[in-house]
């Protein structure tokens, strides 16, 4: 049995606990882990993966930009369920649910992006703008490497790497 002071202290220390709790911030929007998977062709486009932890409200990516880049649309690809041979479709927007972790990858939801520029191959990394239903544009810095995960090719020859 508890004595009157140890109670007091009980409830003090609860009382504590459950208002720092409630000081939580809410979840908020951001992307992380961007990578640019470069073609071994020029002419193809190139992979483009990361990750969106959503916000505190439901949005939608709307669009996927860098400076860097002549052309980029974000794809699904998967499997039809009915024939079993791989799609790849473009899509206009992406459901970003709140608080929820969405993974841009392969075999699934990813960006395509067509000629990367110079600069970007030679220094390894690029500028990425994501645009969000809410009007909310956020950058991030792409990692550029090769289809094997080395540095680019552009970097190699200048010794950069």
């Amino acid at each position: 049995m508890l004595n009157s002071s140890a109670k007091y202290i009980i409830g003090f220390l609860s009382l504590i606990f459950l208002s720092v709790s409630g000081c939580s911030k809410p979840p908020q929007l951001n992307v992380k882990d961007a990578v640019l998977i470069l073609s071994p062709v020029d002419t193809n486009p190139s992979a483009l993966y990361f990750n969106i932890q959503g916000g505190p409200q439901d949005v939608y990516l709307r669009s996927i930009l860098s400076p860097s880049v002549i052309r980029s649309e974000i794809h699904k690809s998967g499997k039809n369920p009915d024939t079993g041979v791989m799609l790849m479709e473009k899509q206009n927007e992406v459901l970003i649910p709140a608080g929820e972790k969405i993974e841009f990858k392969r075999g699934s939801y990813h960006g395509m992006v067509w000629g990367a520029n110079l600069i970007a191959r030679r220094t390894g990394e690029m500028e990425v703008q994501f645009a969000f239903s809410n009007g909310d544009r956020i950058i991030a810095i792409a990692k550029v490497q090769e289809l094997d995960g080395s540095a680019p090719e552009e970097r190699k020859k200048l010794g950069l790497d």
